[in-house]
């Protein structure tokens, strides 16, 4: 387990990130204060409420929808964020795993969302297949916005082959990537 160095505030105000929020191609590595502020203000826990754990990016029921992985510089982590840690899964290797290689190419850390659906379904039913997507895309833009106001590049990423990243966390079911990174210091701004 790897104990995350105390996630830091957010020093940009909404408006601002939401205005010069942009999805960025290219990637220097990620600093692990960066990442722990980054994990705890877009997608850690906000709050307890009776038996419930709120957290950053809110889902349906306040029940836990999403499982969270973060892939960095070969090694896949499992981010368990009530006690703000990661958890080594394996290592990583993103040869296939997007539509796009250069990502896999360019990329450092790539946080995986996946659906945890075993909660949701219990109480909503088949409708929870539906409720996981938009508790999926609230914390996406939750990364997008965090990653924005840290002065991070970040893009998400919906092409990818489903099996290589169930296979690359152990998890089954892969709803959405998001690279992330510090800004190269040459500030090249490339596509894939």
């Amino acid at each position: 387990m790897i104990v995350l160095p105390e996630p830091g505030d957010v020093p940009m105000p909404l408006g601002e990130a939401l205005r010069t929020r942009r999805s960025r191609y290219s990637y220097a590595p990620l600093a692990p204060d960066l990442l722990s502020t980054l994990l705890h203000n877009a997608l850690g826990v906000q709050r307890h409420q009776e038996s419930h754990v709120l957290g950053m990016a809110p889902n349906a029921g306040g029940l836990p929808s999403l499982r969270v992985h973060v892939v960095h510089d070969g090694e896949v982590y499992e981010y368990l964020r009530g006690p703000h840690d990661l958890v080594a899964r394996g290592k990583s290797d993103l040869t296939g795993v997007f539509a796009q290689e250069e990502f896999a190419r360019r990329a450092h850390t790539v946080i995986v969302l996946s659906g945890h659906l075993g909660p949701g379904l219990a109480k909503y039913g088949e409708r929870h297949h539906r409720t996981v997507h938009l508790d999926a895309g609230v914390a996406v833009q939750n990364l997008y916005l965090v990653a924005t106001a840290l002065g991070l590049n970040g893009c998400a990423v919906a092409g990818f082959a489903d099996a290589a990243v169930a296979a690359l966390v152990g998890a089954p079911y892969p709803l959405a990537l998001f690279v992330v990174g510090a800004t190269p210091r040459n500030g090249h701004k490339n596509r894939p």
